[in-house]
């Protein structure tokens, strides 16, 4: 039997309102506990408004209201690095990381979601884990924002 040459992926696995999801940890500059949020006027209800990291201000989405139309009273972030964008996720905690081959992803039509920010799962310690495509979530984003 032929051995697949293809490397695993590191995701970081994380729970917003009692699901997990992961994204790949490259993406990922830090996760750390919800500190002050300032509002913005005349944006998606799922952006709670900006936080300041490192004197820099980042967008922070709550995912149980993007993914879900519920808010999350969630009190962690899980922020994405620098040069991928200036956007955070409100989340409820960090739950494992693991390395995950290409072919272990199951890919999920997107018209069986209602958001086609998920584009596979995976089995992880007894549990489905979706994961999202974080470009395609910027980009649903982006498109919310007025002007």
């Amino acid at each position: 039997m032929a051995e697949e040459n293809t490397e695993a992926v590191k995701y970081l696995i994380f729970t917003v309102r009692e699901k997990r999801y992961a994204v790949p940890s490259n993406l990922i500059g830090e996760v750390a506990v919800l500190d002050k949020v300032f509002p913005l006027p005349l944006v998606p209800e799922y952006v709670r408004g900006i936080i300041n990291r490192y004197s820099v201000p980042y967008a922070l989405v709550d995912l149980g209201f993007f993914l879900m139309k519920t808010p999350s009273p969630a009190s962690k972030i899980l922020v994405l690095k620098e040069e991928v964008d200036k956007l955070a996720f409100l989340i409820d905690d960090v739950t494992d990381f693991a390395d995950i081959p290409p072919e272990d992803i199951l890919k999920i039509d997107p018209e069986e979601t209602d958001r086609d920010v998920i584009n596979g799962s995976f089995e992880w310690k007894k549990g489905l884990v979706f994961r999202l495509e974080v470009r395609e979530l910027i980009s649903r984003i982006a498109q919310d924002f007025p002007g």
